[in-house]
């Protein structure tokens, strides 16, 4: 039997490295990818996915609704130096910060 006894210790470990390995591997957690580009908002605007905001310099650091309001509020071209821009006139009523729904450019 004492001849045995490293060979049956051997055993125990490996049985229970692999019972271990059964209970803990899968966990049902799926490794997510990295955040991309194509991340979209928890929040739907009137049934609908808000637009992700372009790379407009104006639109790179969210700072209130009303800096929001001067471009959007009505419909207007305006000029930045690299050409007319059309800013849309905003299809929904006003809601609190604008970056709750709408995706700020990276």
């Amino acid at each position: 039997m004492i001849k045995n006894k490293n060979l049956i210790y051997s055993l125990v470990t490996i049985a229970g490295i692999i019972l271990v390995w059964f209970v803990y591997a899968d966990q049902g957690i799926e490794r997510t990818p990295e955040i991309s580009g194509e991340e979209s908002p928890l929040i739907l605007v009137d049934g609908k996915v808000p637009p992700r905001l372009s790379n407009f310099v104006m639109h790179m650091q969210y700072i209130d609704e009303n800096t929001c309001l001067k471009c959007h509020k009505d419909e207007r071209e305006m000029n930045f130096g690299s050409g007319p821009v059309l800013a849309k006139k905003m299809p929904h009523e006003m809601r609190e910060n604008c970056v709750s729904c709408h995706l700020l450019p990276k």
